[in-house]
């Protein structure tokens, strides 16, 4: 069993990684919604993406792409509507 102070460096370690592997797979997450949003639109996601400084900024990130998308989805659902 390792002391003290090694076990509380490994587990400030533990935590970092588990931090940055949050932080990755929501960037992977942010990076194929991004796919979905209409091209107009996709730069802007894109630079807020990169502005992006923690987790929260990302989950925010992706409340905004939730809402174009439905936006869009609704968008598509009146047209369809309108031309029946």
């Amino acid at each position: 069993m390792p002391s003290g102070k090694i076990q509380e460096i490994l587990n400030e370690l533990d935590n970092l990684m588990n931090r940055e592997r949050k932080y990755i797979e929501l960037v992977a997450t942010v990076e194929y919604l991004l796919n979905l949003v209409e091209p107009s639109k996709r730069e802007k996601f894109k630079e807020a993406l990169y502005d992006a400084e923690t987790v929260e900024d990302v989950y925010e990130l992706i409340k905004a792409i939730k809402l174009q998308l439905g936006m869009q989805g609704a968008r598509r659902y009146l047209l369809s509507v309108g031309e029946q």
